[in-house]
């Protein structure tokens, strides 16, 4: 932004409710940031100390009054991240297309409903920056997450799109990439979903597996990815994505490898899920 901000920031942490967003509520906070929180039913958190608003990204007026009371609470809206985010693991016969459009719904038209609403406040205020959280999908089409890989690419080239759009209203656009963080839950539940039609003895569930080993042993938390969006909040010159981890090797590695050598590399991971299963 060029335009300097005033102190304390004011930041609206769609989706903090999870994992990530609430650990992100938290640090913001913690560093002297004014927060708010959303998730559908405020009633029901877990977390007395962030002040939770009400929003259901699958309806777009919940979103809209949403960011109306922000500002009104707030004072402005200087910053939206989305942390709202929905994976299924499935091949694509196994995915259902019930279960490929709630993915969609949540992880790009959530994200656009909200990107909408947010904008005509921050132009309205002179300045705002728009965090979209992507991932490792977002760099690299896997197989047996068709649904969630494609839609975090949609979420990058909407999110890049919009970049070039307000750009010249001192509103910036940020995507963050990270890949698997370590947390301490189930390997399936509200954060990662099977297929419903995926066998027990499937791939896919080798995936899985794979997945949860490599999330256990990630050296990635969510207080460091928190961190590193603080970074990015505080930059005075940002760049528009921000890979993380792993992610920074295997980006460099998708603009210049050909496609059979990344073949050959997707080929061998599932292999090796195939093998440990």
């Amino acid at each position: 932004m060029g335009k300097s901000k005033k102190n304390p920031t004011t930041v609206l942490v769609c989706g903090a409710s999870g994992g990530l967003g609430t650990v992100l509520a938290r640090t913001l906070q913690d560093k002297g940031m004014t927060v708010r929180g959303t998730m559908r039913d405020p009633s029901k958190s877990t977390a007395p100390d962030i002040d939770m608003l009400a929003m259901d990204v699958l309806n777009e007026q919940s979103v809209i009054d949403c960011l109306a009371a922000a500002k009104e609470a707030m004072g402005s809206v200087d910053v939206v991240i989305n942390c709202v985010n929905e994976m299924v693991l499935g091949s694509v016969e196994e995915t259902s297309m019930e279960e490929l459009g709630r993915v969609y719904d949540i992880n790009v038209l959530g994200l656009a409903s909200v990107a909408r609403a947010a904008v005509p406040i921050m132009r309205a205020q002179g300045h705002g920056l728009i965090i979209s959280m992507s991932s490792l999908g977002g760099l690299l089409a896997v197989p047996y997450l068709s649904a969630y890989t494609s839609s975090k690419f949609a979420l990058e080239a909407f999110s890049e799109a919009l970049y070039h759009e307000v750009k010249a209203d001192n509103i910036d656009v940020a995507i963050m990439q990270p890949v698997a963080m370590y947390m301490d839950r189930a390997d399936i539940g509200d954060h990662l979903k099977v297929a419903k039609s995926a066998p027990a003895t499937s791939t896919t569930q080798a995936i899985v597996r794979m997945m949860a080993k490599d999330t256990r042993a990630s050296k990635l938390t969510p207080e460091k990815v928190s961190l590193a969006i603080y970074d990015v909040i505080r930059a005075k010159n940002r760049k528009l994505r921000y890979p993380l981890d792993r992610a920074r090797v295997l980006g460099k590695v998708k603009r210049i490898a050909p496609q059979s050598l990344i073949s050959k590399m997707i080929d061998g991971l599932v292999r090796d899920a195939q093998k440990a299963s």
